[in-house]
């Protein structure tokens, strides 16, 4: 690549062991810190419920005040989204979007060693709380890193916006599906977006380039209903059992395959779960419906209308009086090029390997908001340094260390300033099928 990239110095924090002591020294240093006071203040806000967002807006209008960055909020479907933005020397130039979402799943308290939302840290500088790493986290990231930007007083050719969304979890469609085709979008004239990624049990970091294809499907079956003592021979529970016995054996050898793949080719792969099962009014009563949600994830590889038709088969085989509804359907997921076609994906590359990361490029697992955004054309990668960090996305004590928290903004300032400064190349939209 001709222009010259900048790596700025950074400190690798090496794994010190803490003391036993609840509050080390260290920990007590870090504890003080801006980022993790940010981060920490977050979290406590728990946005598994739509009605706290308008708190997460507020806590983003006072860090854009705070940070000197231009801010606005959108709404084109209800729900608000946030950006915050850093004009650069060149306005003119597609601008860089760092992604994230303030929605986060909902937590089950009991099943978690700490409040889910209380920001809880241990002895061994783990913050725990609901959003840790699913991505509460890169949005903090995101931000300091542009502080220590202006600090350093580093001219960007690039405008960068950091967005906010509001429903990543439930889909987007409240969210980055209508916000990408409003005029505000078109208006921030998108380049090139970052936006979530894996975790990594070692130092090696994930770039995700393309997202499988999240279906959600509702089936509902229909029998006779009546009184707890009767036995009628329609009955809804029979038709169910039909039903799950026919996808049940559709999953069996996608099981099979993927006990044999590692966790980096787990995207490469489609997979099956039924997540909810209702159905019943009453025990005395028999339930003349019972219906089931099944979470689907389609591979690159697979036909998203061959599929179909197979979801469609499950409800014939199952009888008469057997519906089926999509709650989602993703029928395509373009790839970001991974390749010397790409000039953001050279940058962040030779970006990331010069800092001594190993940048590992895979199909991410789940369905993120970047699909959308691939949709359209815009190259996106997936991308996190969540390192030494144990996948518990999704899962009761999701966590992050500080440490690994704190290594992760020295690696997003070199990041964003490269990627910023890449020199317009007439090359803007290079999304592959």
């Amino acid at each position: 690549m001709a222009s010259k990239l900048l790596l700025l110095p950074f400190v690798l924090l090496v794994g010190t062991a803490l003391s036993t002591n609840p509050l080390s020294e260290k920990l007590q240093e870090q504890l003080k810190n801006p980022a993790v006071v940010n981060f920490r203040e977050y979290l406590r806000i728990d946005t598994s419920r739509s009605e706290n967002l308008p708190v997460g807006v507020e806590f983003w209008r006072q860090q854009a005040a705070e940070a000197g960055l231009e801010f606005a909020v959108y709404a084109p479907a209800g729900k608000p989204i946030c950006v915050l933005t850093r004009v650069g020397a060149d306005p003119e130039l597609p601008s860089i979007m760092l992604n994230s979402h303030m929605d986060v799943v909902a937590a089950v308290p009991s099943e978690w060693t700490y409040p889910p939302y209380e920001a809880h840290v241990d002895e061994e500088g783990n913050i725990y709380g609901r959003g840790a790493q699913d991505t509460k986290d890169i949005a903090i990231q995101y931000l300091e890193a542009v502080r220590r930007i202006d600090a350093l007083n580093v001219t960007l050719q690039r405008t960068i916006h950091i967005t906010l969304m509001p429903d990543e979890e439930t889909g987007g469609f409240e969210g980055i599906r209508p916000f990408i085709a409003s005029p505000e979008y078109k208006a921030l004239n998108v380049g090139f977006a970052l936006d979530e990624g894996l975790s990594s049990p070692t130092d090696d970091i994930y770039a995700t380039y393309q997202d499988r294809r999240a279906w959600s499907i509702e089936i509902t079956v229909k029998g006779s209903g009546g009184h707890g003592s009767s036995m009628p021979a329609d009955i809804a529970i029979k038709k169910l059992q039909k039903l799950i016995n026919v996808m049940m054996r559709y999953r069996k050898p996608l099981e099979k395959a993927l006990k044999s793949v590692s966790s980096l080719e787990y995207g490469a792969y489609t997979t099956l779960n039924i997540n909810m099962i209702n159905g019943g009014l009453a025990a005395n009563i028999i339930p003349e419906t019972f219906t089931l949600v099944a979470d689907m994830r389609l591979c690159p590889a697979e036909n998203a209308t061959e599929i179909l038709s197979v979801v469609n088969s499950w409800a014939e085989f199952a009888g008469n009086g057997t519906t089926v509804k999509f709650l989602r359907r993703e029928m395509e997921s373009l790839a970001t090029p991974i390749d010397e076609s790409n000039p953001f994906w050279v940058t962040m590359k030779e970006t990331i390997t010069q800092m001594g990361y190993n940048l590992v490029p895979v199909v991410c697992p789940a369905t993120s908001d970047m699909l959308h955004v691939r949709n359209t054309g815009t190259p996106a990668i997936g991308f996190a340094p969540k390192r030494r960090t144990t996948p518990r996305i999704h899962a009761a004590d999701e966590y992050l260390n500080i440490d690994i928290f704190l290594q992760g903004i020295d690696i997003y300032v070199p990041l964003i300033i490269n990627l910023a400064n890449v020199p317009a190349s007439g090359q803007e939209s290079v999304v592959a099928n």
